[in-house]
């Protein structure tokens, strides 16, 4: 939580001058979330928890508030210019490393929000400050930048289509059932070849026409759910999609579900589960080079096909085979694929909600059970925390920002009973002269780490947001369209914000903004094994 800021009086401010100094000289205490050195100095006489130097000299000095996304404040004048005048050098720190998708602008940092150092920031000239250096008449030196000039924003991403991606969203009634796309017409992002096939995007459709056979893999890990997609084959193409598949499939009898799409002369033609059941001779044979229908519905142990609207498996397993990726197959002949939609399945939290099930607000909100089941957050800073603790999980949620502008989002992983110790889902659909250009990161993103590939959410009404956190891999739709996949490479620590944690946490929703109202409409969650 923040800390509230109180100025003592000039004579102790003077006072406190001499420490600073004798602290600056050998001090070097890195925030490893941010591009900025912080002096953790904690000086109770001034009231200060931390001071952050915004420049190299010292010219500006703002306090660090901790875990949360809001604008800095600024140290009064007076305060500054003393510190500044008896400063005269600052160590710098490197910024913390994170492994992001090749889109969109980078996020502010830190869970402050504050804007980054400036990048034309300058170390002082040694030379400059002997008592003999002559002051520079014949010359004078340029004039600098001033201290808290912005640094240029981030180009944007030309790849990124937002017309189309806004076009891509779901419509409300698929978005309430829990539909997103797992293909956004547009891009691989949520995608990974296995082999050297030439999968590729063309007219909003994923072909692969050439290469060694293998596979096009989710990312991430899905449990029980229904997917829809279409796809087009050539008469001779032998393809498929493998359900709750492990990384490199060997075995189609214990360790995925593969629909195949094959010839009739094929054991098991389209719509069979290959080694597990043949399609029904009821379903009408797929005509090649036209666009067909595929759907399955994955629920525990139960496995129902249909090609074109026809059911073709209804198969039950008794492997125990509970999770896995999605994998499109390159094996024979060119194939198309399209429209690719899944709806996980998991147990409702929201409406309904049962009060036993979270922990009493903490920090500056209030947080209201309505008659509706639902969760209307008011003011911030502060959290509500659901005490049953998940790891890896696919969250879906529904949020409604009552005023403009609102800084809110879905702490997940946390450490129990903190203050929101945890990895960030931002809620904010503010954004600049362009959707890809977000005001603080996007609704979607995982907050200080990734930056949603473009602002997909609207005020004033509701947000859809689906969260997949599978290990150290994370992604994020927004309205049913994929805007984040990031994978968390830092050494492993119990604190999010510090490292990577895959250990099971709470989840927390936030309030942030004094005077802010969100209601959490629905929340569902999808434990993976």
């Amino acid at each position: 939580m923040a800390r509230n800021l109180r100025f003592q009086s000039p004579s102790l401010i003077s006072q406190s001058l001499s420490r600073i100094n004798k602290f600056v000289a050998g001090l070097s205490v890195a925030n490893p979330s941010s591009s900025e050195p912080l002096l953790g100095i904690g000086f109770s006489a001034i009231g200060l928890s931390a001071i952050r130097v915004a420049t190299i000299g010292l010219a500006t000095v703002g306090i660090a508030t901790i875990g949360c996304s809001g604008p800095i404040t600024k140290a009064p004048v007076d305060l500054v210019a003393a510190v500044a005048a008896q400063t005269t050098t600052a160590q710098t720190t490197t910024a913390e490393p994170t492994t992001t998708q090749p889109t969109g602008p980078t996020t502010t940092n830190g869970e402050t929000g504050e804007a980054p150092e400036p990048a034309n920031a300058q170390p002082q000239d040694p030379a400059k400050t002997k008592p003999d250096a002559k002051p520079a008449t014949e010359k004078p030196a340029a004039a600098k930048p001033a201290a808290d000039a912005k640094p240029a924003e981030a180009p944007l991403d030309e790849s990124i289509d937002v017309d189309a991606l806004l076009a891509a969203r779901l419509g409300t009634d698929d978005l309430d059932l829990g539909w997103i796309r797992l293909f956004d017409g547009q891009s691989l992002l949520g995608w990974k070849s296995t082999s050297n096939a030439n999968w590729k995007v063309e007219n909003s459709e994923i072909v692969a026409t050439e290469g060694d056979a293998g596979f096009l893999m989710t990312e991430v890990r899905f449990s029980d759910y229904e997917i829809e997609l279409e796809f087009f084959a050539e008469d001779n193409t032998n393809s498929g999609v493998f359900l709750r598949t492990s990384d490199n499939p060997e075995d189609p009898a214990k360790d995925c579900y593969e629909l195949n799409i094959a010839p009739t002369d094929n054991p098991f033609p389209t719509g069979s589960l290959v080694a597990r059941a043949k399609v029904s001779e009821q379903v009408d044979e797929p005509v090649g080079q036209e666009w067909h229908s595929l759907h399955a519905l994955v629920d525990q142990g139960h496995i129902q096909c249909w090609v074109n609207g026809q059911q073709s498996v209804d198969y039950n397993d008794t492997t125990g085979l509970s999770a896995g990726k999605i994998g499109l197959q390159f094996r024979e002949g060119k194939i198309r694929f399209r429209n690719i939609r899944i709806r996980p399945i998991g147990y409702s939290v929201l409406p309904n909600a049962n009060k036993s099930d979270w922990n009493e607000p903490a920090g500056a909100i209030e947080a209201t059970f309505s008659d509706a089941g639902t969760i209307l957050l008011k003011g911030g800073r502060g959290h509500i925390e659901l005490l049953q603790p998940h790891a890896n999980m696919c969250l879906q949620a529904t949020a409604l920002t009552l005023t403009e502008n609102v800084n809110s989002g879905i702490f997940f992983r946390c450490i129990p009973g903190e203050d929101m110790n945890g990895y960030e889902c931002q809620i904010h659909h503010g954004f600049k002269d362009d959707r890809r250009r977000a005001v603080d990161a996007g609704s979607g993103s995982i907050f200080r780490r990734q930056n949603a590939k473009a602002v997909l959410s609207d005020e004033g009404k509701p947000v859809h947001i689906t969260i997949v956190a599978d290990g150290p891999t994370f992604a994020t739709w927004v309205e049913g369209v994929p805007v984040v996949l990031w994978t968390d490479t830092r050494a492993a620590n119990d604190n999010p914000r510090k490292g990577l944690r895959t250990e099971a946490g709470t989840i927390m929703l936030q309030g942030h903004d004094p005077g802010s109202q969100t209601e959490f409409k629905s929340l569902t969650i999808c434990p993976l094994p």
